[in-house]
This record gives C-alpha cells, sequence and structure tokens, in this order.
C-alpha cells in the first residue's frame, strides 16, 4: 500500500471479506458432550484472577472472569503493562503469564487478551501477546483455529489486540465461534510488547502462531485438532507454522494450514518492490530483519534517507509508505538486498519452502495480486517439491487481487478445513515431472 491511507482500506476490506468468507460456516467435527466450570473469589490485588485448565473434565467458564478448578492464571494489569511483564515469570511456550476479559465479545462466547510465553529465533523466552475467544458452551475436543494476521505495522501501537479484538481477527472469531470453534490469534513477537517487531522473520511468526494454540488449550484443557489460516504476512507465517508444528509443536495438534497471497520468495519481492507503490515494505523489513539479527549493518543497505525511513517504520503503522511514496529507490538503497551479504542469507532462510513438511497446506492466490505477485507462491510450491514435500495443494484465482481473493478462495478454504478436521485424505497438486 502506498499511502497510509490505503493500507487502512486493505485492512478494512480484508476485515469486511473475511467476515463474507466466514459467514458461509465452516463445519467443526465435534463431540455434543458439554462441562461445567466453577466459580471461586480472590483477594488478589490485581482484582480478577481468570483460570486455566488443564484437564477437559472442566473447561468451560460461567462468566470472562471466572476462576475454575485447575491452574490459575492472573488477571493483566491494565494498558501498556499488561505487555511488560517485570520479572518475566518462568514457563515454556505456550503457558499463559495473565490474560484479561476484552469488552464487547461476541455472543455466546468469551473473549480475553492474553499474554504467553514464546521463544525467539536465538531460543530465548519472552512474552507475546495475542487474543482468544472460547465458546460458552466449548467442548472437551473443540477444534482450534489460530488466525495469522496480515500485516498492520511494527509499532506497539498497531498490536491487534490494542484494539480490544476489532480487527480482522474478531471477524474471524464470530463465525467460527458459532461453529464450535476456539479462535485464538497472535499479534507476534514485539508487537506490543517489548523490542521491535521481526516482520517477515518466519521461526519468530511461525512460533509466535503455535505457542497461541498451545495457550488456548492450556486455558480450556480441551483436546481437539487446530487449522492454521494467515493471509498476506500472515500467509507467510501459516506456512513456517507448518514447517515447524512436527518438531517444535507437536502437541498442538496442528492438522492443516491455509495460506493466502503469502509473503514468500524475499528475494523476489526485495527486488519487485524497488519499483511498486508499495515500496515501503522495504523498510519495514529492514526494521524486523534487524530486531532479528542484531548483527547486521543496516547503513551497508540503506542511505541516511533510508535509514530515517526504516526508523520511522520501527514504531509506526503504516506513515513510512507516505514518506517514500512515488520517491526513487536509489534515494534510499545504496545496494539491493536481495544480491548483497548478509542480507540475502537472511532473505533466503526466512523465504518459507526450504524444508518439507508433513501439515497439509492450502495456498490460494490471485493472478492479478498487486502486492505479492502470483510467481511468489509457485516458486514456494517448486521448493516444496525439491525437498520432497507433498503436503501443497495450490490454487490461483484469476482477475483477483491480494484481497479480493479471500472473497473468491471461501469455498476453497471451506472444504479444506472441513475435510482436515474430518480427517479426509488429502490430495496436494502434482509436483512437476523432474
Amino acid at each position: 500500500m502506498a499511502a497510509v491511507a490505503r493500507l487502512g482500506e486493505d485492512a478494512h476490506m480484508r476485515k469486511r471479506i473475511l467476515g463474507c468468507v466466514v459467514a458461509v460456516g465452516f463445519v467443526a467435527a465435534c463431540s455434543s458432550t458439554k462441562t461445567a466450570g466453577t466459580t471461586t473469589t480472590t483477594a488478589a490485588a490485581t482484582s480478577t484472577t481468570v483460570a486455566s485448565t488443564t484437564s477437559a473434565t472442566n473447561v468451560v467458564p460461567t462468566s470472562s472472569t471466572t476462576i475454575a478448578e485447575g491452574d490459575k492464571v492472573q488477571a493483566g494489569p491494565d494498558g501498556d503493562a499488561f505487555y511488560t511483564p517485570s520479572p518475566m515469570p518462568a514457563g515454556k511456550p505456550g503457558d499463559l503469564i495473565w490474560m484479561s476479559p476484552l469488552v464487547g465479545s461476541p455472543v455466546g462466547a468469551f473473549g480475553f487478551k492474553v499474554l504467553y510465553h514464546s521463544q525467539s529465533i536465538a531460543d530465548k523466552d519472552i512474552p507475546v501477546s495475542g487474543l482468544l475467544w472460547v465458546p460458552k458452551d466449548v467442548r472437551p475436543d473443540a477444534p482450534i483455529i489460530s488466525y495469522a494476521h496480515g500485516t498492520t505495522g511494527l509499532g506497539d501501537v498497531c498490536a491487534p489486540s490494542k484494539t480490544e479484538g476489532k480487527g480482522e481477527a474478531d471477524t474471524v472469531a464470530q463465525e467460527f465461534l458459532a461453529k464450535g470453534f476456539i479462535v485464538v490469534a497472535t499479534d507476534y513477537e514485539g508487537s506490543g510488547t517489548p523490542g521491535v517487531h521481526p516482520y517477515v522473520v518466519g521461526i519468530s511468526e511461525g512460533r509466535g502462531v503455535l505457542d497461541a494454540i498451545r495457550a488456548a488449550r492450556t486455558y480450556t484443557g480441551t483436546t481437539g485438532k487446530s487449522v492454521v489460516w494467515g493471509h498476506s504476512q500472515g500467509g507467510g507465517a501459516a506456512l513456517f507454522a507448518a514447517e515447524l508444528a512436527p518438531t517444535y509443536a507437536p502437541d498442538a495438534g496442528v492438522v492443516g494450514s491455509v495460506a493466502g497471497a503469502p509473503a514468500v520468495e524475499l528475494k523476489l519481492l526485495a527486488a519487485a518492490l524497488r519499483t511498486s507503490p508499495f515500496f515501503g515494505y522495504i523498510f519495514q523489513a529492514a526494521a524486523g530483519f534487524h530486531a532479528a539479527y542484531p548483527d547486521v549493518d543496516l547503513s551497508q543497505v540503506l542511505t541516511a534517507k533510508g535509514l530515517e525511513a526504516e526508523k520511522l517504520a520501527e514504531t509506526t503503522c503504516g506513515e513510512v509508505h507516505d514518506l517514500v511514496r512515488g520517491k526513487h529507490a536509489d534515494d534510499y538503497l545504496k545496494v539491493d538486498p536481495a544480491t548483497s551479504e548478509p542480507w540475502a542469507t537472511y532473505l533466503e532462510k526466512n523465504t518459507p519452502g526450504n524444508v518439507s513438511t508433513t501439515v497439509p497446506i492450502f495456498v490460494y492466490h490471485g493472478e492479478n495480486d498487486e502486492q505479492i505477485p502470483v510467481i511468489g507462491s509457485q516458486l514456494y510450491f517448486n521448493r516444496e517439491c525439491k525437498t520432497g514435500g507433498t503436503a501443497v495443494l495450490r490454487k490461483t484465482y484469476p482477475g483477483e487481487t491480494h484481497v479480493s481473493v479471500i472473497l473468491k478462495a471461501k469455498d476453497d478454504i471451506e472444504s479444506f478445513i472441513a475435510d482436515r478436521l474430518a480427517s479426509k485424505s488429502f490430495v496436494p497438486t502434482p509436483c512437476p515431472a523432474a
């Protein structure tokens, strides 16, 4: 998006079209068994305590501020303090640190802002925030949708949980909850929480998505299957989540991943963005990679103007796009990061498809995508084939753009998710003959 106004318009369009997609309904393979929680009181100085349950025999809270039997989860403080636990408590990936009820949760569900443990790419224990919605009549085998959001910006204020869930994930949650799903949505590392968000750094985003599932399971005590769904930046995160799930989080129960218009083939994107109206993404990526790999020298690839743009990208939601709109790339870039080390290596490392996975993947992409070239997902598919992967179903949609493809692909998304939850056979796109 070339301007902040267009960024906001795209986010609004994603939310509106996602609403159309999920409104068709997704069928969950859930039992009809219901269980009930219990209520107690607490004198904690932080007002309310919200419960986490570890057994599927006690999974239903009776209000957003219930304390149920099982492990207790402290209610989070108000404001920015929610995102900065000090000192950081001990815990393993997916353990909840604390949570707070959302204002205005969908009818028939409880909504929470959550803070949970995850791991950085350096395997450091870090807090990651997100959103969690649980049906009031949640079943012990309720499936989980872990939603990976598209680009909102790197500034802490851009974190979806900062809006009390009034965004893409909220739209997804409203319909999936009615079908018995638990819905969880990560903010990603450094979005709201300390540090700069490692934008399009795959391992970081994938771990955040998977640990959000663990957090949802920790709270509800449910044992159902889970599916990841993401679009754009979230599409890339969904692919990394699929690659990481069998080894990093086998306990998350991931049986499928949906990746729409995914951020893949980062070298290709870096080159394409030089002459694109979406040039501002370069500086968001530069900030994100520097956060993940602090040893890299930004001044090797960015001019003085480029460094100013990168600094702006670190703390805002989209203003950098206004700053560089219509400008010549050479005024901001000294070299092409796709051909300069160590950037080229890091771009390759954070391109999904270098590791095969057994998790079935559905990739959908509009053939007229103006932001992420459709050839990118084809090259991703080719990578998977070369690694021996046979778990990718890829489909493109003639005439569809980066956002409009969501609505066009709705039936295919619905079928994929329903089939994965029902353990039906998966037929991937055939790899080309060697």
